[in-house]
């Protein structure tokens, strides 16, 4: 297979997979809430759903597996990519039959399905950066942003939509079938990737065992700064619906743009990030869009200030799009990082401490908006901004 035609296989396969990925992610987040209040679950019990995305952030506890064990089929990456996918689709397939089950077993097996998914998720990250050379990694950060923001506006929209229609049984199974048919493309590159994983072995013999890449000093530094750059654009995007409501914002018009235009923003960070990043650099990329989100709190505090909601509401989208698209260029950073025998763990350790401080920020944030309000919140948010920022930049001059 020549090279051109491997990096577009590659391209497809990861697309689907993503797809696929955000599927699940939009249906366990827009679809399951509301599926289980309605079965009914008590209010003050449906905060446990949330348990449903801790895989997601947790995974690089099991990301050594991952890198070290190769199962007995397939290849190196796309044996742990088929085997999770696998699961997963098994599990959907068990809630499509158990409609009637109690709710702790439902609950039950959408956890399975979510550890199944994270794993799949750490298989296919190692995957991508085995296999896509330095001029392909932005356009792989940004394929996994627009395919995630697709398979979310599936997962939490259409299948959602269709639930009342479908019937349980049938919008579950259909589910199942689109996470089954995503394995297509990936099939066709494991004489591929078998190759692209003995060479990265080779090229990284002597990288220690297990967490022992957390023994590295410059992998700590670039883990630190992506983690306190998370921690300060997630909440300055999770809270700005929140800010809506308590601006007087209609919850219907809310809730169409949670799940429309914001996606929609994500689509767009995605078609122009990766074409920015191997134009003007990560460095130069970077600056850019921390400037326009400082821009664009400043107009958020300025809406909040005056009671501007039209203006609120462009700055919430806005800010969605902005920080998509600074999640593409730390995913193209992480890509380039995370070369060695261990990607999978790299890649991990780098994105999920990312995203976990990100989670965390945003509940601590939540209280401390409660405490000082809104405008002190804005305030507070672009000094964060623009301090992170700077240390970031700092981290890539010097790297």
């Amino acid at each position: 297979m020549d090279d051109r035609r491997r990096a577009l296989l590659m391209m497809l396969a990861m697309g689907a997979l993503y797809a696929g990925f955000g599927v699940m992610m939009g249906l366990l987040q827009g679809g399951l809430p509301p599926v289980l209040r309605a079965r009914g679950m008590p209010l003050d019990q449906l905060a446990l759903t949330y348990v449903l995305f801790l895989p997601l952030g947790l995974s690089f506890a099991w990301a050594p597996l991952v890198d070290r064990i190769r199962l007995p089929w397939l290849s190196p990456r796309i044996g742990w990519i088929v085997a999770a996918q696998a699961v997963a689709v098994a599990g959907v397939v068990a809630v499509a039959l158990l409609e009637d089950a109690p709710l702790t077993l439902l609950f039950g097996l959408g956890l399975g399905v979510a550890v199944a998914m994270a794993t799949m998720d750490l298989a296919l990250d190692a995957l991508a950066v085995e296999m896509t050379g330095e001029s392909l990694k932005p356009v792989a950060a940004a394929l996994k942003l627009a395919a995630l923001a697709l398979g979310s506006m599936l997962g939490g929209g259409v299948f959602v939509g269709l639930l009342g229609s479908l019937g349980w049984l049938a919008t579950f199974l259909s589910v199942a079938a689109f996470l089954s048919l995503s394995l297509a493309p990936v099939l066709g590159l494991t004489h591929a990737d078998s190759a692209a994983h003995a060479a990265h072995q080779r090229k990284a013999a002597g990288v220690g065992r297990m967490f022992g890449i957390l023994c590295q000093p410059q992998l700590r530094w670039r883990v630190a700064m992506l983690a306190v750059a998370g921690s300060v654009i997630f909440p300055l995007s999770a809270h700005n619906r929140v800010m809506l409501v308590d601006l007087g914002v209609p919850l219907e018009r809310i809730a169409w743009l949670v799940g429309t235009l914001q996606p929609l923003a994500l689509l767009v960070a995605s078609l122009v990030v990766a074409p920015m990043v191997r134009t003007v650099g990560h460095r130069s990329a970077l600056t850019l869009l921390a400037a326009a989100a400082l821009l664009c709190v400043g107009l958020l505090l300025a809406a909040w200030h005056y009671g501007i909601p039209a203006l609120a509401i462009a700055c919430t989208v806005g800010m969605a799009g902005i920080v998509g698209a600074l999640m593409v260029v730390y995913a193209t950073l992480m890509l380039c990082w995370a070369e060695g025998d261990q990607a999978a763990t790299s890649y991990a350790v780098m994105f999920c401490g990312t995203r976990l401080a990100g989670m965390v920020a945003t509940v601590g944030t939540g209280k401390l908006v409660a405490v000082v309000g809104w405008q002190a919140f804005y305030g507070l948010g672009a000094a964060a901004l623009l301090l992170s920022s700077a240390w970031l930049l700092r981290g890539l001059r010097n790297t």
